[in-house]
C-alpha cells in the first residue's frame, strides 16, 4: 500500500467557526463525494457556509497528512509527470496561466512601496508566476512541494523551487511582494497563513492573492458538480470577496484592489455537448465572441469565476 493510500480518509477536526472571519454562525450547505483516480473508494465531505461573510469550507476537512500525500506530487491533480512542452501547448491552446502571471506581477509591482525587490512565489506551480516576477525585476524565492510541477519549473526557469509546504517555510529575509495564486483555498488554516505572510512582508509590501469565487455563476449553476471552486479534497476553503477581504483586514492588511476574472476555454461547451466538425467550430466561435461581454456582465453582479485581491502591509 502506498503512503497516499494509507493516509487518505484521515479527516481533521470539526470546525466551530468560519475560517475567514471567525464568526460562529456557520451552517451546513451541501455534501460532496470525491472518487480518487486510482481507486473506487468514494470519500464524503460536508461543506459549511458562514452566515456572516459567506465563506465556505470543508467540515471536517482532510487531515494535513492526507493533503501532503497529494501535494508531494502535484497541486494540480496530476497523477503522472508532465513535460514543459505539454504545458506550453496547453497555454497556446488556451492562454491562461501566463496571462494571469503577467497581470498580477505588474499589478503587485505598482502597489509595492516598500523598496524591497525580493518576491516570494508560494505554490509556484509550473513556474509562470516566478518567470513573470523576474521579468518585472524581482529577485525570487519559489516554494512548492509537488515534484511533477517542480520538474516543469526547472525546465522553464533553470532552477528549482524549495520543495516544502508553506507551513514549514522559514525565510531569513523579508519580501516586497508575496504571490499566492490559487493557493489559499488549499491551506487548512488560512488565518494563520495570512498572518505568516504579513510577517514575511516588508512595510509597504504587497500580497497578490487569487482564489476561486464561491459566489461565481459556476457554483450557482453546477452546485457541487465539477467546477473550478468545489474541488475536493484539495480545495478546503471557498472564499467570497467579502470573506477574503475580511481575512486580510483581520491580519493588518489594507486591501487596495479587488477584481474578478472570468476566462472560459472556447471549446468548453462544444466538448460538453460532444460536438464535432463544423458544429463544434460554430459554437467555439460564438463562445469566443461572447466571452468578454458575458464576463463583464457576470462581474457587475459579483459572479465572476475568480477573485484577484491586492493587499498592502501597513
Amino acid at each position: 500500500m502506498s503512503y497516499a493510500s494509507a493516509v487518505s480518509g484521515i479527516y481533521g477536526d470539526i470546525l466551530r467557526e468560519c475560517v475567514a472571519c471567525r464568526a460562529e454562525k456557520i451552517r451546513y450547505w451541501r455534501r460532496k463525494n470525491f472518487q480518487y483516480t486510482e481507486s473506487d473508494n468514494h470519500k464524503e465531505f460536508h461543506i459549511y457556509r458562514c452566515e456572516s461573510c459567506g465563506t465556505g469550507f470543508l467540515n471536517r476537512p482532510p487531515h494535513v497528512q492526507w493533503l501532503q500525500s497529494i501535494y508531494q506530487y502535484s497541486g494540480q491533480a496530476l497523477t503522472q509527470a508532465i513535460t514543459l512542452e505539454e504545458v506550453l501547448a496547453r497555454e497556446t491552446e488556451f492562454p491562461n496561466c501566463k496571462v494571469d502571471a503577467e497581470r498580477m506581477s505588474q499589478q503587485a509591482h505598482l502597489f509595492n512601496t516598500s523598496g524591497n525587490d525580493r518576491a516570494l512565489d508560494i505554490g509556484s506551480g509550473f513556474g509562470f508566476y516566478t518567470q513573470a516576477l523576474r521579468k518585472t525585476g524581482y529577485r525570487t524565492v519559489s516554494i512548492n512541494p509537488g515534484k511533477y510541477e517542480n520538474e516543469v519549473f526547472r525546465n522553464m526557469n533553470g532552477d528549482e523551487p524549495v520543495a516544502v509546504m508553506f507551513e514549514n517555510y522559514e525565510p531569513s529575509e523579508q519580501f516586497g511582494v508575496v504571490m499566492m495564486s490559487q493557493v489559499l483555498e488549499h491551506l487548512l488554516e488560512p488565518d494563520q497563513a495570512i498572518s505568516k505572510v504579513a510577517g514575511l512582508l516588508a512595510s509597504g509590501g504587497v500580497l497578490a492573492c487569487a482564489v476561486p469565487n464561491y459566489d461565481s455563476f459556476l457554483v450557482k449553476l453546477l452546485g457541487t458538480r465539477d467546477n473550478a471552486c468545489l474541488w475536493v479534497p484539495e480545495h478546503v476553503n471557498y472564499f467570497t470577496g467579502n470573506g477574503l477581504k475580511t481575512l486580510m483586514e483581520r491580519n493588518g492588511f489594507k486591501v487596495v484592489k479587488v477584481e474578478q476574472i472570468t476566462r472560459i476555454p472556447f471549446n468548453a461547451l462544444s466538448k460538453r455537448l460532444r460536438l464535432k466538425g463544423r458544429a463544434a467550430a460554430l459554437v467555439d466561435g460564438l463562445i469566443k465572441y461572447l466571452q468578454a461581454p458575458f464576463a463583464g456582465f457576470m462581474h457587475t453582479f459579483g459572479l465572476g469565476i475568480y477573485i484577484n485581491l491586492y493587499a498592502v502591509k501597513k
